[in-house]
């Protein structure tokens, strides 16, 4: 049966939904509607591909193995898989390798015809050329100010499709958080 699959790199999407809405990338200082974020996506790829979806993989980076509160919510979406990597002083790590296994098995397994991947990472280029060699069209959906400084133009060159997340499409799902506002 063809399916599609969605690969979420929730630390791009995060951050960078918040600069484009709210001017900021730091997750301390925003809140997310995660679960309708992810609910969203999966409607979105759903409509865009006109095929059932298999699951949603949300990657994400975590400190000393604890959840977090996006975390949380996220698990509880239906037909949606938590993976995570670790979080460092310098960033997340693991999470483009977590990607690269999950979309090349998918592909190789041909459990999907289609797989949507939300990131900008250049590391994905060559899980995106494997999985299309194993014969699955790839989109690319991206967060995009107008200059596109935040996703690999290699990475964007590679994809089959390029779908991008506009401003009023993300905004209702972030917010700054209460003591992040500036005081009037």
């Amino acid at each position: 049966m063809d399916r599609a699959g969605l690969f979420v790199d929730a630390g791009y999407l995060l951050s960078e939904g918040a600069k484009l809405i709210l001017g900021t990338g730091k997750r301390s200082e925003i809140e997310v509607k995660v679960g309708a974020l992810a609910n969203s996506l999966m409607e979105l790829v759903q409509e865009e591909s006109d095929l059932p979806l298999l699951r949603t993989y949300w990657y994400d980076g975590c400190w000393s193995n604890r959840l977090t509160t996006e975390h949380e919510n996220v698990r509880e979406v239906p037909l949606v898989k938590l993976r995570l990597g670790k979080m460092t002083p310098s960033g997340q790590k693991g999470v483009d390798s977590l990607i690269f296994r999950d979309l090349t098995t998918l592909a190789r397994e041909r459990a999907i015809a289609t797989a949507y991947l939300v990131a900008g990472d250049e590391d994905l280029r060559e899980a995106v050329t494997m999985a299309q060699d194993l014969g699955v069209q790839v989109t690319l959906v991206t967060v995009i100010p107008a200059d596109r400084l935040n996703t690999s133009e290699a990475l964007v060159n590679e994809a089959d499709l390029v779908v991008d997340l506009e401003a009023s499409w993300l905004a209702p799902h972030f917010k700054l958080r209460e003591d992040a506002k500036p005081a009037d």
